[in-house]
């Protein structure tokens, strides 16, 4: 999880009251479900948690405010969303809201990365991302592709060179939205071309 240096960040603050703070990570499960109703994620509905979390301080040092908090930030910091950084964004808050569903109930899948991870090249590359990512947003993510002479995509092709999927919830990704991404991609890779899965943790290493 990236750190925000931010004068205004209110978590310097490191107040300690568990109860108040387990009362607001409860509260902030039930906001997420809300938003998970109509299976949309619209901007109104995330510009309101950022509004309850900029309330709700005592909590922001806590699993799943904290990660929840900075994402939105970093998000809304750069423009208005995009569809992928909505599917992002619905796939966290369903990991938030669903635990006992994502947890429990669903069998978690092994990803479906190269065996064994190969180094990654980034020169005249190219990239696609899906999933949540503890690395940052995905523009984050494109931005350090593009800094090391990579491009990236939105779209699996038969000509991408690399799928990277993020880690935050991977372990149920036959039950998320982006399921179908990744797929396809396993359908190329095994009918021969070149495409490489790795996981965020495994890129992450060559980022730095």
């Amino acid at each position: 999880m990236s750190t925000i240096k931010d004068t205004e960040d209110p978590r310097p603050l490191h107040i300690h009251a568990d109860r108040p703070i387990e009362r607001d990570i409860t509260q902030l499960a039930g906001i997420c479900e809300i938003c998970l109703q109509d299976g949309r994620l619209g901007q109104e509905e995330v510009d309101g948690i950022l509004m309850w979390l900029d309330n709700h301080r005592l909590c922001l040092d806590t699993w799943p405010a904290s990660v929840l908090y900075d994402r939105l930030r970093m998000l809304l910091a750069e423009s208005a969303l995009d569809s992928d950084e909505r599917s992002e964004l619905l796939s966290l808050i369903m990991r938030i809201a669903r635990p006992r569903l994502t947890d429990l109930w669903v069998k978690p899948s092994s990803l479906p990365v190269n065996d064994p991870l190969p180094d990654i090249i980034f020169e005249n590359r190219s990239f696609c991302f899906t999933g949540v990512f503890g690395f940052g947003p995905r523009a984050a993510c494109r931005a350090a592709v593009i800094e090391r002479g990579g491009t990236t995509v939105n779209n699996i092709t038969k000509k991408l060179h690399y799928l990277v999927i993020g880690n935050v919830g991977s372990e149920i990704w036959k039950h998320t939205s982006f399921a179908l991404k990744i797929a396809r991609a396993v359908s190329y890779r095994d009918s021969g071309t070149p495409l490489v899965i790795v996981p965020e943790s495994h890129w992450e290493l060559h980022i730095n």
